[in-house]
């Protein structure tokens, strides 16, 4: 009886126990998203990059298949939820200069390609759009000359881009971030405190333990949370110290990448924790364009249902990122605030007045304005009263298109509203409804300058082709229309345009000669009233054009009309590395966005670095451009800087300023592949889609018949010791023994075997050697046929790099001054002769020998020597020959070369 009754106590206890820890299991809330991107085209050495939209719009690519419900529906959490995802879309610089014209607003590129190709599938999985931003900044930061989208050193150098892009998403997309990722994980005290009081109240950019310091140009992926928490958890971030817990309002949590999560095992570690009863928050993330994507979330699907089975009790919740703060917060409020949203007029301008009916997670109102020259502002407010804003700028009324507020309460529950001045600009594809074919045999194209496709006709003897654009006018006002064509062979020359309102023809415009693909031609301005409707018709005949196409594909209908616009892209002037005593050239473009003429009155440079062989004043019609020729001379090495100063009719802006900026170098020399006077190819040859310098990179598949081999050729200007370089785009599939030789004269002079991998994305030295002024070089690019590893042979830009002599020997009562390095002596000599050098200040110094080639001889002094006078004998061995020796002395940033001669 006592047996039984103690194995029943044991039973209870153990019972017991089980039951308790079972009972007070915690939840882990998965958040799966991506960091999205379009990196097709996208090129860090470039300002304007041009992207490639297929990932969004190939059927056959990433984004199709993770939104379709039947992959979803494989992927179910412990309650049956199939996977809901996070979209963290990127936008902002280097996306906001882009030259598509195929996106609305290229700075949202993403944002908008997603919703507008994959919006209903959104909606049906219960995902989350939001925002991902890299502080990229076009910069040199160690100013030799090559300017790059750099991560920037603070966030303060992005802000003014951050609100930008901000107020994009609110405006065009109807989209603001509650939760957010910072691009590179990077973070500071002061984004992390703006984040936190003015913008959204969850932050998942913790990637504790990882630190990166290191940052040669192109500088990216600097980020530091090696003090951060390791447990996924979310905390308030310390005002002074971003990574550690403090109280801040806002929220942080530790993310990880899905291979990340995977091979260090954090999902076992975030399940093992749940199980001790504390619920957790997982983000784990990866990268649409990924090879492997959709494999990596089918692994931590995986992953997910092994640890739910090792860890009974702990239960997993597919979430997004939102739902997974709120639910582990056990909010229960799920009402967003209501809002009150009004504009006040004060003569010409406008105030705006904004109310909530409950606590903002926020500061302040998030308020942003779009104007009619597409400019985008956030304005600043202040409270008047308990859950009551008013800006405090006001804006002209004229000038407004529209204006957001968007709030979110403190369990991030979001509101948004909006005023309408103008209605949206309308773009009409040929695949919308309001896209109608009249007459002609048309057929789709796959060239496209819109959407996915286009349609065209072919016009034979005696046909015609017509189609039209219906536009219902919401607004009376007057409306710039625009066409654009795809870049497709054999097009009309002679094309014509009849407008419409209500059946009534309002204008015709004809054209004479092939209008430009892929860019907006402008047609006419017209003012239609409010519920008629517009017609664009476009028709060509095949006289005198038998055989030609009429491509049909995308009309736009703007209310953003202004009468004169200047319009210049760049912020700044940069001429980047430039070889003195040569003349560097700029082209400066010029648009006039308006419906009037604008005269272009002046273009001057203060400090005269840089002019124009441009007759001015000049004019510029409606919707169009000229190209300002700008040219630069110097002759003395160092940064210039100077300032550039355009005067014009422009009633908003009559002056703008931009600043000039170049690198002056010793003499060098450039050959791009784009140089077709001095780039040649041999075997077969493709283009390639990576690049870093210029508009094009190219390769060659290796051990193909014949091997391939390219060559650039030259004269250079100097005769000299030159350090010669190649640049290839950053890559890993290289060959890792192309063979590079020089050829002076059409005679081999050196050969050199580089492994193209290493160093990719920058200058890399090839080797040294000397070579005469106004003599034929070549530098060929070879494959060697002895690859171990890669696929492919590139070419993309050489350069030669003179080595310039600069010092001056100064002396004072015996005091060295300046650093000097003294002619040999005797020379020529034979075997010995004397070097002699100065030193100002104590350092490291190594004095070397090579040869003509660019070989290393000897070295002759390599340690620390103390300030003043040094001589060293050099005792030319007997196997070297006569000929052409140099000695180069380095010392700091010191750098000189000298020229001698052995004489057998």
């Amino acid at each position: 009886m006592k047996k039984n009754n103690l194995s029943l106590t044991f039973f209870l206890i153990f019972h017991l126990i089980f039951s308790t820890s079972a009972g007070s299991a915690g939840e882990v809330y998965l958040v799966i998203g991506s960091d999205t991107a379009i990196w097709e085209g996208m090129n860090v050495a470039r300002y304007h990059c041009t992207y490639n939209p297929s990932l969004y719009t190939d059927p056959m690519r990433n984004t199709y298949s993770v939104m379709a419900p039947s992959f979803r529906a494989d992927l179910v959490d412990s309650y049956g939820q199939p996977l809901k995802m996070t979209w963290w879309m990127m936008a902002g610089n280097i996306f906001r200069y882009a030259t598509n014209t195929n996106i609305p607003v290229p700075n949202i590129m993403t944002l908008y390609l997603m919703k507008k190709y994959h919006g209903d599938n959104i909606l049906a999985n219960g995902d989350e759009l939001t925002l991902h931003y890299h502080t990229f900044v076009w910069t040199d930061y160690d100013q030799d000359g090559q300017y790059y989208w750099n991560q920037a050193k603070t966030f303060m150098e992005s802000r003014d881009d951050f609100n930008v892009t901000l107020a994009q998403f609110l405006l065009e997309e109807q989209v603001f971030p509650v939760s957010f990722r910072s691009g590179w994980h990077y973070m500071d005290n002061e984004w992390q405190n703006y984040l936190d009081e003015r913008i959204l109240p969850y932050s998942l950019h913790n990637d504790y333990p990882h630190k990166k310091t290191s940052d040669p140009e192109p500088i990216d992926n600097i980020y530091d949370w090696s003090q951060a928490p390791s447990a996924f958890v979310p905390y308030h971030p310390d005002k002074n110290n971003y990574q550690i817990p403090g109280d801040s309002p806002g929220w942080q949590v530790r993310s990880a990448h899905i291979w990340r999560a995977r091979v260090n095992d954090y999902m076992d570690s975030v399940f093992a924790a749940a199980q001790q009863g504390k619920d957790q928050v997982a983000c784990f993330w990866a990268h649409l364009p990924e090879s492997d994507f959709l494999e990596n979330l089918q692994k931590i699907d995986s992953v997910a249902h092994h640890c739910e089975t090792k860890y009974p009790g702990v239960k997993f919740r597919y979430c997004t990122a939102i739902e997974a703060m709120q639910r582990w917060r056990k909010g229960a409020d799920t009402t967003a605030p209501t809002l009150i949203f009004n504009d006040k007029l004060d003569g010409e301008d406008v105030y705006f007045h904004i109310e909530s009916d409950e606590a903002i997670f926020q500061r302040q109102p998030f308020v942003a304005v779009k104007n009619i020259y597409e400019e985008y502002d956030v304005l600043e407010c202040i409270s008047n009263g308990e859950g009551s804003w008013q800006t405090v700028r006001p804006v002209p009324r004229n000038t407004l298109v529209k204006a957001g507020v968007t709030v979110c309460d403190t369990l991030g529950n979001q509101s948004m509203k909006f005023i309408i001045y103008l209605p949206d600009v309308a773009y009409i594809d040929n695949s919308d409804e309001g896209y109608t074919e009249e007459y002609g045999q048309w057929n789709t194209s796959a060239s496209y300058s819109w959407g996915t496709d286009s349609r065209v006709a072919e016009i034979g003897n005696g046909d015609s082709a017509k189609a039209s654009w219906t536009y219902s006018i919401p607004q009376s006002a007057h409306y710039n229309i625009f066409v654009q064509f795809p870049d497709i062979s054999d097009r009309a020359e002679q094309i014509n345009f009849r407008i419409l309102q209500n059946d009534t023809v309002i204008d015709t415009v004809v054209f004479g000669t092939v209008l430009p693909a892929k860019q907006w031609n402008y047609i006419s301005t017209v003012q239609a009233e409010q519920g008629s409707a517009l017609k664009v018709e476009m028709y060509a005949t095949g006289k005198n054009q038998t055989g030609k196409n009429l491509a049909a594909d995308v009309l736009k209908i703007s209310a953003l009309v202004r009468e004169k616009d200047i319009d210049i892209q760049e912020e700044r002037i940069d001429f980047g590395a430039v070889s003195i005593e040569d003349t560097a050239e700029y082209a400066l473009n010029i648009f006039n966005q308006g419906i009037q003429s604008l005269q272009v009155t002046n273009v001057r440079s203060l400090e005269g670095l840089v002019e124009t062989d441009l007759t001015l004043s000049v004019s510029i019609p409606p919707m169009s451009a000229i190209t300002i020729p700008l040219k630069l001379y110097v002759t003395e090495t160092g940064t210039k800087s100077d300032s550039l100063q355009i005067f014009s009719d422009d009633p908003r802006e009559p002056l703008i300023t931009l600043p000039v900026t170049v690198e002056a170098k010793p003499y060098f020399h450039i050959i791009d592949n784009e140089d077709s006077n001095a780039y040649e190819e041999f075997g077969e040859w493709h283009t390639s889609v990576a690049n870093i310098y210029g508009p094009s990179s190219r390769y060659a598949w290796l051990n193909s018949h014949p091997l391939a081999s390219a060559r650039f050729f030259t004269r250079l200007k100097k005769s000299g010791m030159y350090e010669i370089y190649e640049i290839v785009p950053r890559t890993v599939n290289s060959t890792d023994d192309a063979l590079y030789e020089i050829r002076v004269n059409g005679k081999v002079e050196a050969t050199y075997h580089v492994n193209q991998n290493e160093g990719s994305g920058n200058w890399v030295r090839i080797g040294m050697m000397y070579l005469p002024a106004d003599t034929g070089i070549e530098l060929w690019v070879k494959d060697s046929g002895n690859s171990t590893t890669g696929d492919v042979l590139r070419t993309d830009a050489v350069r030669f790099s003179w080595l310039e002599n600069t010092a001056i020997s100064q002396k004072t009562g015996g005091k060295v001054h300046s650093f000097a390095l003294a002619q040999n002596y005797p020379n020529p000599f034979n075997p010995g002769t004397v070097i002699r050098y100065e030193l100002p200040e104590a350092g490291n110094v190594q004095l070397t020998v090579y040869n003509a080639l660019g070989q290393e001889v000897k070295v002759l002094v390599n340690e620390k020597q103390n300030a003043g006078e040094h001589t060293v004998t050099f005792h030319a061995s007997s196997d070297l020959a006569s000929g052409i020796y140099f000695y180069v002395l380095r010392a700091g940033q010191f750098e000189k070369i000298n020229k001698m001669i052995l004489l057998r």
